[in-house]
């Protein structure tokens, strides 16, 4: 992305107040000495076709995109591609001029998962195929909440997202203790069962690790350098007050 005038970043969501993406995106490129801008825009999603369109002929090397217009960013790229699908979080511009869309978050999940090659992995919540977790393609097992000792056991990896009604139960009861080599990937909202998760040895990862994760995956994808995730969770931590 080399050029004459200074690399703009933009992050778009709706509402857009309350994101740390800009401050933590900022801090990752200033520790990897690149003379960037990060702007940050507040889009309903009914106009997210005209500001990507916007984004697309102009200056703006990569977009960042929350999860509050996803579904709406998506459309436009999936039309823009002539696909039937084309989930998308963010852009990146190729060598063409042209942006290419990439779905970290899934992108970052399926990492987390593969990561545990052995032994089962698990999905509870709504992980169907019309879910943006498709167990399928995900490669997990879909269970409910009355699962048994055993194949809880049995599981490195278990993604906890939500139901069509909520967080999904989680009967913790029948869940053995762990060493800490299972992780629990927990995308649900406001899950009350987190600390007891941890208290029985899993690994948690949190909606919070998952950003954090988008976020470095996203500076790589623009920058092609490698960045410290711990500059990322630290801007964050301290955007949020942690």
């Amino acid at each position: 992305m080399d050029g004459t005038t200074e690399p703009l970043l933009a992050v778009i969501g709706n509402p857009i107040a309350g994101n740390p993406s800009q401050f933590a995106l900022e801090r990752a490129i200033a520790s990897l000495e690149l003379d960037w801008r990060v702007l940050s825009f507040d889009v309903p999603p009914d106009d997210i076709a005209a500001a990507l369109n916007g984004f697309a002929v102009t200056g703006i090397c990569g977009v960042m995109i929350d999860p509050s217009v996803k579904e709406a960013a998506s459309k436009w790229y999936a039309e823009r591609i002539g696909s039937e699908k084309g989930a998308i979080d963010c852009l990146v511009r190729g060598e063409d001029g042209q942006f290419i869309g990439y779905d970290e978050r899934h992108l970052w999940v399926q990492e987390q998962l593969a990561s545990k090659s052995e032994g089962d992995r698990l999905c509870f919540g709504n992980c169907g195929e019309k879910s943006p977790w498709d167990a399928r393609l995900l490669g997990v097992e879909k269970v409910s909440g009355n699962t048994k000792h055993e194949t809880i056991e049995a599981a490195k990896a278990i993604l906890v997202v939500d139901d069509l009604n909520g967080p999904p139960e989680l009967e913790l009861d029948e869940w053995p203790e762990n060493d800490g080599s299972s992780v629990v990937i927990d995308l649900s909202t406001c899950h009350s069962l987190q600390d007891s998760i941890c208290e029985l040895g899993y690994q948690l990862l949190t909606e919070s690790d998952l950003l954090i994760g988008v976020l470095k995956r996203a500076v790589e994808k623009w920058s092609a350098k490698q960045v410290d995730s711990t500059v990322i969770r630290d801007a964050v931590e301290e955007y949020l007050g942690v």
